[in-house]
């Protein structure tokens, strides 16, 4: 049972990046559509179950996650290795701008720091990779029950929200493929450590159960603002008080933390231990600016993701026993 309380909470991790955290994902993919984005979580929460439970069970009793034909395998892995090496870059570039918000660095400070954490939590192995987790994503987890509880909307008057009759449910679906990109190649490699069916399922009903209530707290809190911007959740937490505003920046940058470090475990399973410090190269390219390699890249990754994920659904030809 613990074991499945740690690879859950990594799942957590994984999907959790600062776009989660601050409320600007959960309103772009749900909030938007009105109420009903309500229904849209319980969908993607249901999908990230089905398809985190499927990768721990490829993980647990095959080499791999490979399809049957060879070109195909080695143009995914090419594409998975460039993509997971893009999502690092924002990553780290998103790191850089959040540690200069909260205490002023120059973002090419905050940058070095965070990608050297990351690098460092993920070459001590997938036992710390997991420890980060279990020790960081419950801060996460609290700080946004905290503001959803806590937060009174100024005035009575509801936000005119966008609503998309009948696109909630792509929406939602889309929201799950575009997050798995991460997820998946993370789950695979943990699945390796756990020992039966039980256990994978326990640990995919848990990441993917925290995944829908957090997103359903936030769901309720973008409903009640008037305006939401950039940081809708930062907004609110400052709202309640400026010090839980402070305490909520942080949590923007653990949750870009956890997701570089199951990026960086994922490059490592593919390039090896001794070649990740070559990763080193992504932090140049992150000084080309956090705002612009999200709307660049995120796009691109998610279009994709079904790449990674669609070996999961082939029938398997080894079990382990």
């Amino acid at each position: 049972m613990r074991q499945s309380l740690a690879v859950g909470l990594t799942y957590v991790g994984a999907v959790v990046g600062a776009g989660f955290a601050s409320g600007q994902e959960i309103y772009i993919f749900f909030s938007r559509h009105g109420a009903i984005g309500g229904l849209g979580v319980i969908v993607a929460g249901t999908g990230f179950f089905l398809i985190g439970w499927l990768a721990l069970e490829r993980g647990r009793i095959s080499p791999g996650m490979r399809y049957h034909h060879p070109g195909v395998n080695r143009f995914v892995d090419v594409l998975t290795i460039a993509f997971l090496g893009a999502g690092l870059t924002v990553v780290v570039s998103g790191g850089g701008a959040t540690l200069g918000l909260l205490f002023g660095w120059p973002a090419w400070l905050g940058a070095l720091g965070t990608l050297i954490a990351i690098l460092t939590i993920s070459w001590m192995g997938v036992d710390w990779v997991v420890r980060a987790n279990v020790l960081l994503i419950p801060y996460l987890i609290a700080l946004t029950i905290w503001v959803s509880f806590w937060y009174v909307p100024r005035g009575t008057q509801l936000p005119s929200v966008t609503s998309f009759p009948g696109h909630w449910a792509l929406s939602a679906l889309l929201y799950v493929s575009y997050n798995l990109f991460t997820a998946v190649l993370v789950l695979v490699g943990l699945g390796r450590t756990m020992n039966s069916r039980a256990s994978t399922g326990a640990a995919a009903l848990l990441g993917a159960a925290v995944l829908s209530i957090m997103a359903l707290l936030e769901h309720r809190v973008l409903l009640s603002l008037q305006v939401v911007g950039s940081l809708p959740l930062v907004m609110a937490a400052q709202h309640i008080h400026p010090i839980l505003g402070l305490l909520y920046g942080i949590s923007l940058w653990i949750a870009l933390f956890t997701t570089g470090i199951a990026e960086a475990y994922a490059l490592v399973q593919r390039l090896g231990r001794h070649r990740m410090w070559s990763l080193i190269v992504v932090y140049p390219l992150s000084g080309l600016g956090f705002q612009t390699l999200v709307a660049t890249m995120y796009p691109i990754m998610g279009l994709f993701a079904v790449l990674i994920w669609a070996p999961l659904l082939q029938p398997r030809r080894h079990a382990k026993r």
